[in-house]
């Protein structure tokens, strides 16, 4: 997936310019440059994926100290990080900078760039604004995702290269690689197990994230949730067009390599039809069985 050729300070002028009162703009507009300066910083690790590396910014510019003691004190004034935050609730999503949340929520055809299943009807923080309240309104770090994924993904900031999700901008090398695969199995009850088994070559960190990806985000379920209809409309379909083991084979075969060039190699529709190609059970009448 491109990544977003909005510019971080346009947007942070853009979001700020309506900030009150105007202490908080003044404040706000003051830090235009240190922004930027991070979204680059950002850009770079991401890159490198390496945004693990990218402690100097957390909590700032308040510092962790600070956001610490305001929290136990339950001071009732914002703080500089806690206005950065609202620029991207307040001022990004209900405010002037609706245009540019609505540019990034639409680039993935209106679909979630993590799961590419729901509708996004959200944007992602890739690192958190929490930790990050510097990135809270960077384009780059805002990755289009449906509800189910961003609360999955919750606020973890990740730790090492392979501790964190797939990032749709920078990681998209992944898709190089065949690392999703499915396995279908009956009787006595026909199923279909999901799983992340990346090749050799694959590089490490990328492997990594594709496992931390496919668990944290609870993909098993929400592909299985989806197989049954999948397989339903194949069964009616070969009941009307009944055909042997081997045309079967052929047939599955096909349509698994154009749900990889339209849906992606690693979708969960490639993969059930290539876990169909390799079941014998299927390929010999399992098709037959009845699907939830």
């Amino acid at each position: 997936m491109a990544k977003p050729s909005l510019d971080a300070g346009a947007v942070y002028d853009a979001c700020t310019a309506v900030a009150r009162p105007s202490d908080v703009r003044k404040a706000l507009r003051g830090l235009k440059e240190t922004v930027v300066k991070a979204a680059d910083a950002y850009e770079i690790a991401a890159a490198q994926q390496a945004q693990h590396t990218l402690n100097h910014l957390k909590h700032q510019p308040d510092g962790e100290l600070a956001v610490k003691a305001a929290k136990a004190s339950k001071a009732s004034k914002s703080g500089i990080n806690d206005e950065l935050k609202k620029t991207y609730v307040n001022r990004m999503v209900g405010g002037a900078g609706r245009t540019f949340y609505d540019k990034l929520r639409g680039s993935c055809c209106g679909l979630c760039a993590l799961c590419g299943h729901g509708a996004a009807d959200t944007l992602d923080h890739q690192l958190p604004k929490d930790s990050y309240p510097l990135l809270s309104v960077v384009p780059v770090n805002l990755v289009p995702a449906c509800s189910r994924c961003n609360h999955y993904k919750k606020d973890k900031v990740p730790t090492h290269a392979g501790d964190q999700t797939l990032h749709p901008y920078f990681d998209g090398d992944v898709h190089d690689h065949l690392w999703l695969f499915a396995q279908v199995t009956g009787p006595p009850e026909p199923a279909v197990s999901f799983r992340v088994d990346p090749p050799a070559t694959m590089p490490p960190v990328l492997s990594a994230r594709a496992h931390y990806h496919f668990a944290t985000l609870e993909l098993s379920g929400l592909y299985n949730s989806q197989i049954g209809k999948e397989l339903r409309f194949l069964g009616m379909s070969l009941a009307q067009h009944p055909l042997g083991p081997a045309e079967l084979r052929e047939h599955l075969q096909e349509t698994s390599e154009i749900m990889s060039a339209v849906e992606g190699r690693n979708s969960w529709k490639a993969a059930l039809y290539r876990g169909l190609v390799e079941s014998n059970w299927y390929l010999e009448g399992g098709w037959e069985e009845p699907w939830k």
